[in-house]
């Protein structure tokens, strides 16, 4: 009975565990397409695609509640304190959630690459935009430094002139 309960935890965990790394291909698909819009400098994309990743790390933070509840329940039977403590074991799923697990880590290494690659992007584009922008500054000042001394000019002339 015991065998069987902890068998379909394992189950579980496995379809939770798959639902996750499904979610986790979605993850890097939407990181692959953040980072053609980062090359192509598509603010509006970049956007939407954050906001459809933030709705996507919900949804698997969700499944990790879920893993945690069956994970908590299966260390406590065996009084583990980790799955790969029963590795040895022969109990159904576990070495199939394993190997899912396993995916899940690569997976999350590739979008972990992916996030660096996308953030030493979007800091150069900062920076360049930030010299463009010093540049504009250093322009505004030049330029009103000109127009006032015309302006001040204006005004002092009609001040001196007398009639």
């Amino acid at each position: 009975m015991e065998n069987q309960q902890i068998e379909k935890h394992f189950e579980k965990l496995v379809e939770v565990s798959r639902e996750k790394q499904i979610k986790l291909e979605e993850l890097l698909f939407l990181t692959n397409a953040q980072s053609k819009a980062i090359e192509e400098e598509g603010i509006e994309n970049i956007e939407k695609l954050l906001n459809d990743k933030q709705k996507k790390i919900e949804e698997i933070n969700k499944n990790d509640e879920e893993f945690y509840v069956y994970y908590e329940k299966i260390k406590e039977m065996y009084s583990i304190k980790n799955i790969e403590n029963l590795e040895a074991s022969n109990i159904k799923g576990v070495r199939e959630l394993q190997e899912v697990i396993g995916n899940i880590k690569k997976t999350i290494q590739q979008i972990s690459e992916l996030e660096k690659e996308n953030n030493e992007k979007v800091k150069k584009i900062l920076k360049d935009l930030g010299g463009k922008i010093r540049k504009i500054n250093q322009g505004k000042k030049a330029s009103n430094v000109y127009s006032s001394d015309s302006e001040t000019n204006s005004v002092s002339y009609f001040i001196d002139q007398k009639k």
